[in-house]
């Protein structure tokens, strides 16, 4: 077997030209900022030139290839983490000596014992001369790795570069974007200072209890969560986290058919303190050509506005709907469409343009900045105006999300209800996640989330253990 697999002028995505030598028969982490380049490298690079698939870049020495990515539909009676552990074990046990195997975020929801047993599996692959890349955040795992690749330095348009690759010798030693958080505790630092108003230091000193819960693993199971606090629910997969989320949400949940949501638990005490739930789950954004983040969040129906108020699109007879994604309007319509200019900006030009960027050109339009500030505020400050929802990693579709919910007049007494919401988040990305929770509780709300990141864990006000299997 050749000692590593070349790859040659890759331009996929935001891949900018980028050249890399993996080394096989070794444990390769790839790591980087969400949105960096990674999930490019290994799906559209490595694993489709592997399916005899055409790429844009030169490979050589790819052996078999098995893959094993990060999955969100759950199988019958498991959590995510019991999935993503079961098909990592059965790729485990079919995989043979000289082939390579990629794994995408195997850490994803599990607890530090699970994690540690999750790198002696791929430790052990590799003892057996299986070649083995893993796309990761975690730091058990980066730091457990015989080698490391690093994209960036930034995300999207601002990444897409090898910025290291070496050994974990020469990677302690880099200080690059990720390694300074991998081998300190500076993922813990949050600058944030807490101001909670007058009706939050209230509520903390009371707590909603929902009792003798009894629904999949868990029997006749009372959980209190102190209200206006950072509560994180932690523990090993299937010991019903997820399980106790979707209770808290359903005997929360006041929309239409609520009382289908309201069932495994007994009773409720402490509800007249809470006004309503958001859930913020794990499913993919809307993959559709027209769905972008500007569009999920609402901002793209006012920017529209906005084009189309302009006395020259007016003098054109150009409505809203001509500034659409799916506009079908005839060529010369289409024409004149591209001639109107917002700050010297077509609406092809701004679709281009970043939504910090587009921040500043829309200064004197209130509704427009504060919906595209959610998105800043939830570190995608660089996600391009008209990125396709279906090409974003799965940490930038979480915090679009969080961001589409912060998008909608923050009330209080709400409960904000989040599922592994550090995955697919950078090292860098947790501290500005935490100080977004923060926010909100300031505000007199409560969130809560299941989770066994020790990075967010030591920012919460209270951590819930559940038992061991």
């Amino acid at each position: 077997m050749v000692k590593h697999i070349s790859v040659k002028d890759a331009r996929v995505n935001n891949l900018k030209n980028i050249s890399v030598n993996i080394p096989t028969k070794s444990l390769v982490a790839v790591v980087g900022k969400s949105g960096s380049g990674k999930s490019s490298l290994v799906y559209e690079v490595l694993y489709a030139a592997s399916q005899g698939k055409k790429v844009v870049a030169k490979v050589s020495g790819l052996p078999k290839t098995f893959v094993v990515p990060q999955r969100i539909v759950v199988l019958p009676k498991m959590s995510l983490g019991e999935t993503n552990w079961k098909y990592l074990r059965d790729a485990a046990k079919a995989i043979k000596k000289n082939e390579l195997l990629i794994v995408d975020e195997p850490c994803a929801g599990l607890a530090h014992k699970e994690r540690i047993e999750v790198l002696a599996l791929l430790r052990e692959l590799v003892k057996q001369g299986v070649s083995v890349i893993v796309v990761e955040h975690n730091k058990d795992i980066i730091a457990g790795a015989d080698y490391v690749i690093e994209f960036g330095p930034e995300s999207g348009s601002r990444g897409g570069d090898v910025i290291f690759a070496g050994t974990l010798t020469a990677y302690r030693k880099a200080k690059t974007p990720t390694s300074k958080y991998v081998f300190s505790k500076l993922a813990e630092a949050v600058d944030y200072c807490r101001a909670p108003n007058d009706r939050a230091l209230k509520m903390k000193k009371r707590e909603l209890t929902i009792k003798e819960i009894t629904k999949n693993s868990l029997k006749n199971y009372s959980l209190t969560i102190p209200l206006s606090n950072l509560v994180c629910l932690s523990g090993p997969s299937g010991s019903g986290k997820s399980t106790l989320l979707s209770v808290v949400y359903g005997a929360l949940f006041k929309g239409r058919n609520a009382w289908k949501l309201r069932a495994g638990f007994k009773d409720i005490v402490g509800k007249v303190n809470v006004r309503r739930s958001y859930f913020v789950d794990q499913r993919p954004l809307s993959g559709t050509p027209t769905s972008t983040p500007a569009t999920y969040i609402g901002a793209w129906d006012t920017i529209r506005t906005v084009y189309a108020s302009l006395p020259e699109s007016k003098r054109a007879k150009l409505k809203k709907s001509a500034f659409s994604f799916n506009t079908k309007e005839g060529k010369n319509k289409t024409s004149a469409v591209s001639k109107i200019r917002f700050c010297g900006l077509s609406i092809d030009d701004l679709l281009k343009t970043t939504v910090e960027d587009a921040i500043v050109l829309f200064a004197d339009y209130p509704l427009v900045q504060r919906k595209l500030g959610f998105l800043a505020e939830v570190g995608l400050g660089y996600l391009p105006l008209g990125q396709c929802s279906g090409t974003l990693s799965g940490g930038e579709a979480q915090r679009v999300k969080l961001a589409k919910v912060l998008s909608k007049k923050l009330g209080d007494r709400c409960i904000y209800i989040l599922d592994t919401p550090s995955r697919g988040l950078h090292l860098s990305d947790l501290p500005v996640l935490v100080k977004v929770f923060q926010k909100i509780i300031d505000k007199n709300n409560t969130v809560l989330i299941a989770d066994n990141r020790e990075e967010l864990m030591v920012n919460c006000d209270k951590v819930i253990e559940l038992g061991c299997k």
